[in-house]
């Protein structure tokens, strides 16, 4: 599909004010900090470290509410062998005369520490999937070598499953999950970080998938332009020798082509650019990337893309803005898909998260034959992570 300029250049731009970190991106892009500083997994995401723990109980919340919860000596160690975790997302949901509650989350973490910078590492969630893996920290420049199952370190984690940098590229657990096993590397040296990794294309029980392999190449910095400004770039590359399950049942009905059929061999590769920037307390971050679909000699190339904007207005409570786009087939000239974002992120007292986010959603004749169409929806989420 041929998108606007404007929308490429606008995409672009922020591209390079995109993040690298994972879960809330901003959080990153705020204080400098790699994923690593604040996450058990070096990718980030999930299990917070003591700097993370720390940060989310006394630099998000309202102070004086807080204050009055507050738990002394709190720590999620037991001994100095065994850490603990947890995220619990609900979400009420609302489009029109429909309404419904839905369990987004719920993880335990559990890290075991077996000998210094050695660790066996756990999430496991309400439903089928989970992540495991041995960690190695003794690369040189702080690296580390991690085995297991896990999801790759491609773009932009966000914590939100829906949107379409995760959705449409196949690494959002919203219909199915996303992790392959297999083994990643990385070194950071500096301000940067340079990694990669090879994983099974398709996982499947007992060894009995498929040969064919994912790669996976990223390169990525935060760097610090004066006080209170911060810098993020980031690019990476990943090649799917087959296409996940959930990227087949989102892709298949977009580029008309029956992906899930007998005989059909799909082949997926994606190429992304991503960055921040802050400037003190507003931060600007986002991502796009380009993903290329071969299948029966026929390739498809289409474009994702994510915007976001935020800004606390008083401590506790972030305004936030967010554009997703979604484009198949860049060589037709209709079926994109734009939505756009506007809420608040409210802390009111640690360990508490409640979002409030109004969405308005628009199809560019995505059903051919059926025109454009666009709703708006509610989302109201209650996050209690640990």
């Amino acid at each position: 599909m041929t998108i606007s300029y404007r929308v490429l250049i606008a995409a672009a731009l922020l591209a390079i004010l995109s993040s690298m970190t994972s879960a809330l991106p901003r959080f990153s892009a705020r204080t400098g900090a790699k994923c690593q500083s604040c996450h058990v997994n070096p990718s980030g995401g999930e299990m917070r470290q003591a700097f993370g723990v720390r940060y989310g109980r006394e630099e998000l919340p309202v102070p004086t509410w807080s204050q009055d919860f507050e738990m002394e000596d709190f720590t999620n160690l037991i001994g100095n062998v065994l850490g603990i975790g947890a995220d619990v997302r609900t979400l009420f949901y609302s489009r029109g005369s429909n309404n419904s509650f839905w369990q987004m989350e719920g993880d335990l973490y559990l890290n075991l520490r077996l000998a210094k910078k050695v660790s066996i590492f756990l999430n496991k969630g309400l439903y089928s999937g989970f992540e495991v893996f041995g960690l190695l920290s003794i690369l040189p420049a702080n690296g580390y070598f991690k085995v297991g199952k896990f999801l790759p370190n491609y773009g932009t984690r966000l914590d939100d499953h829906t949107t379409f940098i995760r959705t449409y590229s196949g690494f959002s657990a919203e219909l199915g999950r996303p992790e392959l096993t297999g083994a990643e590397a990385a070194i950071s040296p500096g301000p940067l970080n340079i990694g990669g990794g090879i994983y099974n294309s398709v996982d499947a029980f007992g060894g009995s998938g498929s040969s064919l392999k994912a790669f996976l190449g990223r390169v990525d910095g935060m760097f610090n332009l004066g006080e209170g400004i911060n810098l993020g770039l980031g690019a990476n590359y990943f090649g799917n020798g087959s296409l996940s399950s959930n990227a087949i049942a989102r892709i298949a009905s977009d580029v008309g082509v029956d992906l899930a059929a007998p005989g059909v061999a799909a082949e997926n590769t994606l190429m992304g650019g991503f960055g921040s920037f802050s400037i003190y307390d507003l931060v600007l971050f986002g991502e796009v990337d380009l993903m290329k679909t071969k299948s029966e000699g026929t390739t498809t190339e289409g474009v994702i893309a994510y915007l976001e904007a935020d800004y606390p207005v008083v401590t506790g409570v972030d305004v936030k803005v967010s554009y997703d786009f979604y484009d198949p087939d860049r060589d037709v000239k209709s079926g994109s898909i734009a939505r756009y974002s506007a809420g608040l992120e409210f802390f009111p007292i640690s360990g508490v998260e409640v979002r409030p986010v109004y969405r308005w959603l628009n199809t560019e004749n995505v059903v051919a034959g059926e025109g454009d169409d666009s709703w708006s929806e509610f989302h109201l989420l209650l996050h209690f992570y640990f």
